[in-house]
C-alpha cells in the first residue's frame, strides 16, 4: 500500500506524476487488448474465412466456414458460454471499466475550479483505480500464463506477450512484480511503496 505521508501527496505536481502512471498503465492495457484482437483475432480470422470461402463448394460449406470464423472470434474474445471465458472477460471488462472510470476522473479535474474536496476525493478514487487494476492485471496474467504453461488456448500466448511486454508486469518465471515487494511496478516508476 501507498504511505501518503512518504509522498507529500498534497502537491500537485506528485499528483499529476502518479495520474501519468496511471493513465499509462491503462492506456497500455487497452492498447495491448485492442492490438491483440485487431492483429490477432480479427486478422487471423479473415484470412482463415477467405480460405475456407475459396475452399467451400456449396452453400453449406460456406455456412459452415462463417459459423467456425465466428465461433473462432467468440472464443478468442472470451465470449463463448463457458467458465474460462466469463472469468476472463469479466477482468477485461473490470479493466476497460476502470480506464473509463479514469477518464470520468480526469474529466473531473480539467474543468476547473474544483474545489479541494472534490480533488482530495479524486485522488482518492485514483488510488482506487490504480489498486483494482494492479489487482486485476496480476490475476488476468496468472490465469492466461497458467493456461500457456499447461498447453491449453495457444492464442493467448500473443495477449500475454502484449500484456505484460518486456515482463513489466511478470517475471519469465511466473513471478508477479506488482504489490508491495522492492520490485513493484510502482517503485519502478518512482513512487514509494
Amino acid at each position: 500500500m501507498i504511505d501518503h505521508s512518504l509522498q507529500g501527496r498534497g502537491s500537485s505536481t506528485n499528483d499529476r506524476k502518479h495520474h501519468w502512471i496511471v493513465e499509462q498503465k491503462l492506456l497500455h492495457f487497452v492498447d495491448a487488448f485492442h492490438q491483440y484482437v485487431m492483429d490477432r483475432v480479427y486478422h487471423s480470422a479473415w484470412r482463415e474465412l477467405c480460405e475456407g470461402m475459396k475452399a467451400a463448394k456449396s452453400l453449406d460449406e460456406v455456412i459452415e466456414v462463417h459459423e467456425a470464423y465466428m465461433l473462432s472470434i467468440q472464443r478468442q474474445c472470451f465470449v463463448v458460454p463457458d467458465k474460462l471465458g466469463a472469468l476472463i472477460a469479466s477482468r477485461i471488462n473490470s479493466i476497460l471499466g476502470l480506464a473509463l472510470d479514469f477518464y470520468t476522473i480526469q474529466q473531473t479535474l480539467s474543468s476547473g475550479g474544483a474545489v479541494s474536496a472534490i480533488n482530495a476525493r479524486c485522488e482518492m478514487e485514483v488510488d482506487r483505480i490504480e489498486k483494482q487494476f494492479d489487482d486485476c492485471i496480476a490475476f488476468l496474467l496468472r490465469v492466461l500464463s497458467f493456461k500457456l504453461n499447461v498447453g491449453h488456448f495457444p492464442h493467448l500466448a500473443d495477449l500475454v506477450t502484449r500484456i505484460n511486454y518486456n515482463y513489466f508486469y511478470m517475471t519469465a518465471n511466473g513471478n508477479l512484480m506488482t504489490g508491495s515487494s522492492s520490485g513493484s511496478v510502482t517503485s519502478r516508476l518512482g513512487r514509494n511503496v
